[in-house]
């Protein structure tokens, strides 16, 4: 029988699937390769994808050398409007977990299985009749070696230079590595009495579509880690003793840093002395090297002067039971997690504190459903060069999730984990479904139905009356449940960096006056027109949130959970309104999607990097795909 759920591969397999399976997504979504899809009539698959190579004619019969993989499709996926063979956004979750590609001409033989069950030549036949009919009588399909040599023949066609293509498979390569040891070490499944924290630490695949979703690179000067040789989750938090004119303080930081000078006072034979010219700042232990590399003003305390902490799913963000209660840090580490170093520039230690004072409290959103998360204070390296200055930070944020249960009769659960699969078996049963019994359509239906409404009821106000967009991607938001009826109440946002604000709708709808002395200027989060602050907020509600959600919930291919958000949105955007307008008409059929592999070509972080991507607001299923 055809295997229809990766979690039945072997764990190297599984991970070399789930790499390979972005890194198409993203190549085919991002328009950087043409993807055609071929129906297939079977009780197994759809269809499949033909990638073809970059340089394969647009008109032009396609040849067997123009074929850069094979992938059979669970369903129909999104085609173009205007072209219902050419495949317009790829998903992951589109794909069977089978890879093929174009056997060698001088290969001869049945190609090795490498552990892959022996239904995939079985698969083979089914897809070699299609693509016959299709016209590649010539074309000898094998099962894939990888993500590596996928990125390799990529690069190779797009000429992208030696460098850029050994670092990249670099990257694969350690995500794949990791994804591995993630699948072999499965954490424990969270139930819904499960704390907050075990909720952050249950993370098994994370982002959807970014290929280096699962890597942990570490940059000297600090070592290689492999995985197994250090725990991410209980990382200890060190001390640092920096002079205070070295620092930039944002808010009342010695405040919130008091509980741990009073700790480390306590600690060893002798009382610690910490003068009023000197600032306490709490480092990842990661870090260390970095800040005796980089800071020879900072002195490192020992290691005796060092806490416990458990961290968040970005493994930065630590909360430390023992000192602090109701606030949480975010650390900065030279190690690269997905697409960027996760250090904190000067700019957003900056920005964090004196927006939650002055911004937060002036915009118009329902305070009962969105909490927004408080940056409350920070420090950050006054050195002249920025690119060491933000491996010197610290930034103290509000934590609700600590004391939800007990002040407010709540559990706060990151959005990231309700649509894990990894823990359902082989019916790659969602999160989300396990632990709130959502064990048929009905009742699927009804859960996000709930999620949809209170989702843009909270998010859109700020975008609609202020001009800003919180970054709700599924890490930065907690959903918010009442402990009693598991009934979803609202949701938490956090953390800065993503924000999209259109200066001049601030000022106009608010008291202030000006952004200047909130916002350094140039910083990556103004948007030049309101169109920007929408692209954003598309990319991380519509294209990121709510479409994984939708698919694992079985809600995408029959159209019924877009019919859920169209809904809505027709609901609580006001009539006229531009973001109406922009994501609702009828011709507005691509919208900007952001582009993880076209960003990484031109090592772009905070700067997005967009393309077309069909617009999935006006998708009404597969049937409509024909």
């Amino acid at each position: 029988m055809l295997v229809r759920s990766a979690s039945c591969l072997k764990p190297f397999q599984r991970a070399s699937f789930a790499t390979a399976a972005r890194l198409l997504s993203c190549v085919v979504t991002e328009s950087l390769l043409r993807a055609i899809f071929i129906p297939i009539c079977s009780n197994d698959l759809k269809g499949i994808a033909v990638i073809l190579n970059s340089d394969t004619s647009q008109t032009g019969p396609v040849r067997a050398q123009d074929v850069f993989a094979v992938i059979p499709l669970r369903d129909i996926p999104f085609l173009k409007p205007d072209n219902h063979a050419e495949i317009g956004l790829l998903d992951p979750l589109d794909m069977l977990p089978y890879v093929y590609e174009p056997k060698p001409l001088d290969s001869a033989g049945s190609p090795v299985s490498n552990g892959y069950p022996k239904e995939i030549y079985k698969l083979k036949a089914t897809i070699q009749t299609a693509v016959y009919e299709f016209g590649l009588s010539d074309l000898e399909l094998t099962p894939s070696p990888g993500p590596l040599h996928l990125w390799s023949k990529f690069a190779e066609h797009r000429r992208l230079g030696k460098s850029l293509e050994m670092d990249v498979a670099e990257e694969l390569r350690n995500s794949m590595e990791w994804q591995q040891y993630a699948y072999e070490n499965l954490p424990p499944m969270p139930t819904f009495e499960s704390p907050s924290i075990l909720w952050e630490q249950c993370i098994i695949e994370g982002h959807p579509t970014h290929p280096m979703h699962k890597m942990r690179r570490t940059l000297p000067p600090i070592n290689e880690i492999a995985p197994g040789e250090f725990n991410w989750q209980e990382p200890h938090v060190r001390m640092v003793v920096v002079p205070r004119h070295r620092l930039n303080i944002q808010g009342p930081w010695d405040d919130y840093i008091t509980p741990f000078i009073k700790k480390v006072r306590n600690i060893g034979e002798n009382p610690l002395a910490i003068l009023p010219t000197e600032v306490l700042v709490p480092v990842h232990e990661l870090q260390i090297m970095n800040i005796l590399e980089k800071f020879p003003e900072a002195r490192v305390l020992p290691e005796e002067y060092s806490f416990v902490a458990f961290a968040q799913q970005s493994l930065r963000s630590v909360i430390i039971p023992a000192v602090m209660q109701a606030t949480h840090l975010k650390l900065a580490f030279g190690i690269r997690l997905t697409s960027a170093v996760r250090t904190i520039s000067p700019a957003s230690a900056f920005l964090g504190p004196r927006f939650s004072s002055q911004v937060v409290p002036n915009l118009i959103y329902d305070r009962s459903l969105m909490i927004v998360q408080r940056e409350l204070a920070s420090v950050s390296s006054v050195h002249p060069d920025g690119e060491i200055a933000k491996h010197l930070a610290c930034i103290v944020r509000e934590c609700y999730e600590n004391t939800c249960e007990e002040e407010h009769n709540e559990r706060a659960i990151v959005c990231t984990a309700l649509v894990e699969t990894g823990y359902g078996g082989s019916d790659e049963t969602p999160l989300v479904q396990i632990v709130f019994g959502l064990d048929d359509q009905e009742k699927r239906v009804a859960w996000l139905d709930r999620f949809v409404d209170l989702f843009f009821k909270a998010f859109l106000p700020s975008v609609i009356a202020n001009g800003v967009a919180f970054e709700a991607h599924p890490q930065n938001t907690l959903a918010r449940f009442d402990i009693r009826s598991k009934e979803l109440t609202g949701f938490v946002v956090r953390d800065f960096g993503g924000l999209r604000v259109h200066e001049r709708s601030v000022i106009e709808s608010t008291p202030l006056e000006s952004l200047e002395g909130v916002i350094a200027p140039g910083h990556s989060i103004i948007a030049d027109t309101l169109e920007d602050v929408y692209t954003r907020l598309y990319h991380t509600l519509i294209h990121n949130h709510l479409q994984q959600l939708i698919r694992v919930l079985k809600l995408h291919y029959n159209g019924i959970g877009w019919e859920i958000v169209r809904s809505h949105l027709e609901k609580q955007i006001p009539g006229g309104h531009e973001l109406g307008k922009l994501w609702l008409a009828p011709e507005t059929e691509t919208l900007p999607g952001k582009c993880f592999m076209r960003m990484r070509f031109q090592g772009m972080y905070r700067t997005h990097l967009h393309a077309p991507f069909l617009n999935l607001i006006h998708y009404k299923g597969s049937k409509d795909m024909n």
